[in-house]
């Protein structure tokens, strides 16, 4: 993973590292709004596919909402990794022309 962002990077230069930049503090505004509206975390993680009947996930819950948010924002990266790819592919094509 480590080595097809450094070639991300390497591609797409700065028009990559801003719309990485821009989806990541989106990604994580989302998640830490819904977490102060109350969404529930466990159903969030169950959503994201992982396994949530394990105790840990009420713990995430008694780390405040910024903390919550950052774990489910970074437990997102295999969903974000291709919104990034393929919006910054879209946007560099839409500048050549």
């Amino acid at each position: 993973m480590q080595q097809k962002a450094k070639q991300f990077f390497a591609t797409y230069g700065k028009l990559g590292i801003t719309v990485y930049f821009s989806i990541c503090l989106a990604n994580y505004g989302i998640v830490y709004f819904a977490l102060r509206q109350g969404v529930d975390v466990k159903q969030v993680g169950s959503k994201l596919g992982f396994d949530t009947t394990q105790g840990k996930w009420e713990q995430i819950e008694t780390y405040g909402t910024p903390t919550a948010a950052y774990i489910i924002y970074k437990l997102m990266a295999p969903i974000k990794w291709p919104i990034v790819i393929g919006t910054t592919a879209f946007l560099s094509r839409k500048g050549r022309r």
